[in-house]
């Protein structure tokens, strides 16, 4: 009876923490059920994750930061013994601080140590509050203008573990958050690239209709405001065939927003305004205030460019009574734009005060860095001062020392001679063990070039003898076997000829292919790029599924590092499919000024890398590891059984 009720109870938790997690708002029951959960539940792992969804809760729905404090520190006390629950306890206390003090220092590392020690637990509930973790501080580092570490957490860390869980929303959500970041520092090309890699995964995998349409109009908007309006046009009809099939949301606000751009670029401002009424009727039905303000103030701007000054006027003190204008960026903005309407207006009294009020905003935001700034040199010249102290005294003391120092020399001038003979004995034995240690060096230096030596020669030969048996295969093989095919078919159409004439021209296939594998001739002839992406389409075969992304790659690099980096990607694939049992491969190429990057992830079986190490390997990663090392690399390979492989390469180039 007591495990039943234990079981109940436990899927009691399991459901309000669902709810708990996703929902904005929660009813009181929900938050008295979890008292009750915590309070009548013995097991520890359970009243802890009670605590931690009613701190949570208490805060965000209730504002009630005392209770809310006094259950984390319950929770702190539940979950110090479990790696995991410790893990999600330290999450829960960065997000109590972000509610509590905002975006201290203190919140964003246990964001960072959160995720650091999620890392360690790969179940789904553990990737989400990692990816959580690792959102929340990139979010908050680029709130304090560390917009490039932002984006660079998105790269290296969320998308590539979104892709490998096959988050595919999380992945495309990352995308557009970037794109965003450099349309903010005005990278429109870049801003554009990330939109666009996003929305692809959006388009190739049905995820959610809703952002889906969103991303759409984010390109939209980029085109618009760089004048190419046939693209935004475009994108405009795709976003309304999705929107078609939606209710009411803020995707729809997002279009009447955009869309009134695009007319308004137009100077169709009877078009403009249309959808901006019907959008504005969509925000006040779901009851959404700031929307409901963004559609007056676009209203405003329609009705200013149409010179209805009275109608711009009413609007924006629609938006002055609605929004929160308070704010000082948005109250600079609105007082500029009364000041302008009254002056079209000729009210020039109400037109001098507004603009008094945005020059004063102005000046007080320059005043209030100059405080900050003068507050910063401040506290500069105290540490300063304070430094200065200490290394008075530390100077101070040292005198003292070195006077006792010199009142004991005579009495200690025997043994310092005697000491000065040892120094000189060990520097001896020192200088000798050095030189033993360099020469061992330099001869481990000598055989590590004679090794690379051997290596370029025992490659250099294999490229040569693949070329010769590539040609032999083409020129005579493949010759021989187009010759009988044509004097076959000379003779007639015969029921006995047909299946040898099928059998030949596979026969002629099988050779060229085979030839092609050896010494692929669009290598040569087109460049690295399309011999790759010839590669991962001939791979492809039944359920296995080839990806390449390719960055930046220059047509300068050397024909014999080419073909180098080819024959990696080609074992490694080959290693995956027929090892790996892989069929969802994922090949990354990146060239940079630190050199050529190449990533290989497969969802294949994975293997235990230490004990393929320890086992010398396959004859596959050899041959890898010899071109890595031949090419002055560094092969890291991650992978464990049941859990796919990856694998990353650096190559200096």
């Amino acid at each position: 009876m007591k495990k039943l009720v234990f079981l109940t109870m436990l899927l009691c938790i399991m459901l309000l923490s669902t709810s708990a997690l996703q929902q904005g708002g929660a009813s009181i029951s929900s938050i008295d059920s979890l008292r009750t959960v915590f309070n009548i539940v013995k097991n520890d792992s359970v009243k802890a994750r009670a605590a931690l969804l009613l701190t949570n809760k208490l805060m965000f729905d209730r504002k009630d930061t005392a209770a809310a404090t006094s259950y984390l520190g319950a929770a702190q006390k539940l979950c110090v013994t479990k790696p995991y629950l410790k893990a999600l306890y330290t999450y829960y206390s960065a997000s109590h601080i972000f509610m509590t003090a905002g975006e201290t220092d203190e919140c964003l590392q246990l964001y960072k140590q959160a995720a650091e020690m999620l890392e360690k637990f790969k179940t789904k509930e553990a990737y989400e509050f990692w990816v959580k973790a690792w959102w929340n501080y990139a979010m908050i580092i680029d709130h304090k203008d560390d917009r490039k570490g932002m984006v660079r957490i998105q790269i290296d860390k969320i998308i590539p573990a979104a892709i490998k869980q096959r988050d595919y929303n999380q992945a495309a959500k990352s995308y557009q958050t970037i794109g965003f970041a450099f349309k903010e520092i005005g990278d429109q090309e870049k801003g554009i690239y990330y939109f666009k890699k996003g929305l692809e995964l959006y388009e190739k995998y049905l995820l959610s209709k809703e952002r889906h349409a969103i991303s759409l109009l984010n390109l939209a908007r980029e085109y618009v405001e760089s004048r190419e309006l046939n693209l935004a046009k475009s994108y405009l009809l795709k976003s309304e065939q999705i929107l078609d099939t939606l209710k009411e949301s803020v995707a729809h606000l997002n279009y009447g927003e955009t869309a009134s751009m695009y007319y308004c670029a137009k100077n169709d401002f009877t078009k403009a305004l249309e959808v901006v009424e019907k959008a504005l009727k969509i925000a006040e039905r779901l009851n959404m205030p700031y929307e409901i303000g963004m559609m007056h103030y676009q209203k405003f701007n329609i009705y200013f460019s149409l010179e209805k000054y009275e109608l711009a006027l009413k609007e924006l003190k629609i938006v002055m009574r609605d929004m929160p204008y308070d704010m000082t960026s948005n109250m600079q903005q609105f007082a500029k734009d009364l000041s302008d309407t009254y002056a079209k207006l000729k009210d020039y009294p109400n037109a001098y005060k507004w603009l008094g009020k945005h020059v004063a905003i102005k000046d007080s935001l320059a005043q209030a860095a100059y405080k900050s700034e003068i507050a910063g040199l401040e506290t500069k010249f105290r540490t300063a001062e304070k430094n200065e102290k200490i290394m008075r005294l530390e100077f101070e003391q040292k005198q003292t020392v070195l006077q006792q120092k010199n009142q004991r020399l005579y009495n200690y001038i025997l043994g310092i001679f005697s000491l000065v003979l040892l120094l000189l004995l060990g520097l001896s034995v020192y200088l000798y063990r050095q030189h033993r240690k360099r020469s061992q060096r330099d001869m481990e230096l000598l055989a590590k070039q004679q090794e690379l030596q051997v290596t370029k020669a025992l490659l250099e030969g294999e490229e040569l003898e693949r070329h010769r048996v590539a040609r032999d295969l083409h020129d005579g093989l493949g010759g021989h076997l187009t010759a009988m095919r044509l004097q076959i078919s000379s003779e007639g159409n015969l029921p006995v000829l047909a299946g040898i004439k099928s059998q030949l021209d596979q026969m002629i296939s099988d050779v060229r292919l085979i030839a092609h594998n050896m010494m692929p001739e669009n290598l040569s002839r087109s460049g690295l790029l399309v011999a790759l992406e010839d590669l991962c389409t001939s791979m492809q075969h039944g359920a296995v599924a080839i990806e390449l992304q390719c960055n930046c790659l220059s047509k300068a690099i050397a024909e014999n590092m080419q073909v180098n980096i080819y024959r990696i990607i080609q074992e490694l694939i080959n290693n995956a499919i027929r090892h790996g049992n892989a069929d969802q491969i994922i090949v990354q190429c990146l060239q940079n000024e630190q050199g050529f990057l190449i990533g290989v992830d497969d969802n294949g079986e994975g293997f235990d890398v230490e004990a393929v190490v320890e086992a010398n390997g396959g004859m596959g990663l050899k041959n890898v590891q010899m071109r890595v090392e031949y090419l002055n690399g560094k092969m890291n390979i991650l992978s464990q059984p049941g859990v796919g492989t990856s694998v990353n390469i650096e190559i200096n180039v």
